[in-house]
């Protein structure tokens, strides 16, 4: 529920973002799944094959970084207070009318990961966007099979 007050309404949104993390990390240690099977998947080595272009990409078809990340899941929930303050500010910046800067990503086989911009996705997930503005960068696996789950 939003009070109208962009900071406390964007500590909220971070509270309730890494209480839905934790209850997932509990929900699979209970079925005996180890905590890295919900990290962000990692890009392997990759070759540019074309032209960044700007475009709306669904939410859902991030699937993970090019770089390891350890403050958010592959659901890009913060899974600590490492991320809190910037959290805090984007979705404060979001909630007062201003907007996000676009995020940047790879595309590989269909499927996107973050260059720049996870918290960007963090905050727009948690505000139930479905779409993020983007810079998007086409590239192919270097050694295929190289794609990381964590």
């Amino acid at each position: 529920m939003q009070t109208g007050f962009p900071r406390a309404d964007a500590r909220d949104d971070f509270d309730r973002a890494l209480r839905k993390a934790r209850r997932a990390q509990l929900a699979e240690w209970l079925r005996g799944r180890p905590f890295s099977a919900d990290r962000l998947p990692v890009l392997g080595e990759v070759t540019i094959v074309g032209r960044a272009s700007h475009e709306a990409v669904p939410i859902d078809r991030i699937v993970g970084s090019v770089e390891p990340v350890m403050c958010f899941d592959r659901h890009f929930r913060p899974i600590s207070q490492l991320p809190r303050e910037r959290f805090e500010r984007i979705a404060a910046g979001v909630l007062s009318g201003h907007g996000m800067d676009p995020v940047e990503l790879y595309r590989c086989g269909g499927e996107y990961y973050v260059v720049d911009g996870h918290h960007r996705i963090a905050v727009a997930r948690a505000h139930g966007e479905r779409s993020v503005w983007a810079a998007v960068t086409e590239v192919r696996l270097t050694h295929p099979g190289t794609t990381s789950a964590g």
